[in-house]
């Protein structure tokens, strides 16, 4: 095709409102040829609102497919993780008593004459539970409990217990309280049915525990 006729297509798709780049890929030409070629062409005011209109469509678009691959590039590196992680067996006893004594240096109380962890996890505090069983024979009976949650909370009161009771098994007498924090009331939490607060476990009697795990775990830091 010569570049006469394309010029004439170029000038009756531009006077149809066409876009300079639309043209340029229907006729497989420059798009800086494109604009020399349709430059004395002046649109309509309907013409110009809809190559706008059809602008902001291709931008949202773009915008969306880019949210997509990197999505699906996020996912993808997730499963890599996941497969990953999957090579971890169960720990031997060893690696089971480092990871509690690290586990405490990071969320445990160091300072309180007793030992305390805490935690928003509920998996961490059970595996905290276990922990404590297996290395100082600590009960469940050994223990108190307490949930410290926001104010916006109140009325969920006896969910957050049942859900912790029933999580770690653990007797009612020894949930001692619920403690709430003041908050602005009309925030809104996106994950308000979901969340059951920080979780706190106290062991009684257990400053001379507190005294050998301070000293592991600083003797953790200098090896």
């Amino acid at each position: 095709m010569s570049k006469f006729i394309q010029k004439i297509q170029a000038q009756k798709l531009r006077r149809k409102g066409f876009s300079i780049k639309d043209i340029s890929k229907k006729l497989l030409v420059s798009k800086s040829t494109t604009s020399v070629w349709c430059r004395d062409i002046k649109l309509s005011p309907t013409q110009t609102r809809d190559l706008i209109k059809l602008k902001d469509k291709y931008v949202t678009m773009g915008r969306l497919k880019g949210a997509r691959v990197q999505k699906e590039k996020r996912l993808k590196r997730l499963e890599v993780a996941k497969q990953e992680a999957q090579k971890l067996k169960k720990l031997s006893i060893n690696e089971f008593w480092i990871a509690g004594l690290s586990l405490y240096l990071a969320e445990g109380s160091k300072t309180m004459g007793r030992v305390q962890f805490t935690n928003t996890n509920p998996k961490m505090i059970r595996f905290m539970l276990r922990w404590f069983k297996k290395f100082y024979n600590i009960s469940k009976s050994d223990i108190r409990c307490s949930v410290l949650i926001s104010q916006v909370h109140i009325k969920r009161d006896g969910l957050i217990k049942r859900y912790w009771q029933k999580y770690l098994n653990i007797k009612p007498e020894i949930f001692t309280d619920i403690r709430y924090t003041k908050t602005n009331p009309s925030k809104i939490y996106s994950n308000h049915d979901n969340y059951f607060g920080t979780f706190s476990f106290r062991v009684n009697k257990s400053s001379n525990i507190l005294y050998k795990i301070n000293a592991l775990n600083e003797r953790l830091l200098n090896l």
